[in-house]
C-alpha cells in the first residue's frame, strides 16, 4: 500500500479534525489516536495495553519493527460510538488512492442535524447531490429550506 507523506495527510485529514475538535490540542491527540489505530491495521503497529487512569483511557502502542512504546490518551473529542467511523475516514484520506465518498453515517452524525435536516436538498432524488458532499466529506451543497 502507498502511502500519503505526513504534510498531505494532515492536510487531507484537517477538515475532519477540525469538524471534531476546536482546540489544537484535541485536533492534536486526535491525530496521533487516528494515526496509531490506522497503523495498528496496516500492521506498523501493536496495541499492548489499553488501560483506565484517574483522567480517562490509556493506550500503549508498540511499534513492531523498533520496539518502542507509545503512550497516547484517548481523545476526549471522540465518541467512542464514533471510533470505527473516523478511523475508517482517517485512513480513506491517509493512502495515496483517489477519494471515494465519506461513510453516509459517519457523514451524517457529523453534520445531518446542523446541515441535511434543514437542507433543501433531502430526500433520494437529490442522491447526486449527496454524494458530491460525501465526497468532499463536507456539506458542499447546502442550501436551506
Amino acid at each position: 500500500m502507498v502511502y500519503k507523506s505526513t504534510s498531505e495527510v494532515v492536510r487531507r485529514v484537517l477538515p475532519l479534525l477540525e469538524q471534531m475538535a476546536t482546540r489544537t490540542i484535541d485536533k492534536a491527540r486526535l491525530l496521533q489516536y487516528l494515526s496509531a489505530s490506522a497503523a495498528v491495521d496496516w500492521g506498523v503497529m501493536r496495541l499492548v495495553a489499553d488501560e483506565q487512569d484517574e483522567q480517562g483511557r490509556v493506550l500503549t502502542y508498540r511499534d513492531v519493527s523498533s520496539g518502542a512504546e507509545q503512550r497516547l490518551r484517548y481523545p476526549d473529542v471522540l465518541p467512542p460510538d464514533l471510533d470505527a467511523l473516523v478511523v475508517a475516514e482517517y485512513k480513506r484520506l491517509a493512502v495515496a488512492k483517489p477519494l471515494t465518498l465519506m461513510d453516509r453515517h459517519l457523514f451524517d452524525a457529523l453534520f445531518g442535524l446542523t446541515h441535511c435536516a434543514r437542507c433543501r436538498f433531502r430526500g433520494e432524488e437529490h442522491g447526486q447531490v449527496h454524494r458530491e458532499c460525501w465526497y468532499a466529506g463536507h456539506p458542499v451543497n447546502f442550501e436551506p429550506e
